[in-house]
Order: structure tokens, then sequence, then C-alpha cells
């Protein structure tokens, strides 16, 4: 075990920890700022945001 070896599994426990609470705090993108973005990058389907095409196309 080296100098750090030691912190190791705690660390990335409270970063688990961590992203699991911010991940879950309800949040959602709208439609209408889903779209622009989605827009403003070229309709790629990366920024979708969990909406089909036909929702962004709609709401533009």
């Amino acid at each position: 075990m080296g100098l750090f070896g030691g912190f190791k599994g705690k660390a990335s426990d409270d970063i688990d920890d961590d992203y699991d609470d911010y991940d879950d705090d309800g949040e959602t993108l709208s439609v209408w700022d889903a779209a622009d973005i989605w827009v403003s990058n070229g309709k790629d389907e990366d920024y979708m945001f969990g909406y089909t095409e036909e929702e962004l196309e709609n709401a533009l």
C-alpha cells in the first residue's frame, strides 16, 4: 500500500454518494429549452435530453 492507498476506497465512496444526491434532485430540462440547445448543436442526437425528435421539432 502506497502513501495514498489507504484513502482510495473512502474517496470514491464519497464521490459516488455525492453524485447520487445530485442526480436525484428531480430537476428536468423543459422541452423548449432542450429544443433550443438541440438546434444550436446542429440537431445532434447527443443533445436530445431524452426527448424524441418529434417532441423537439414541435417545441420549436
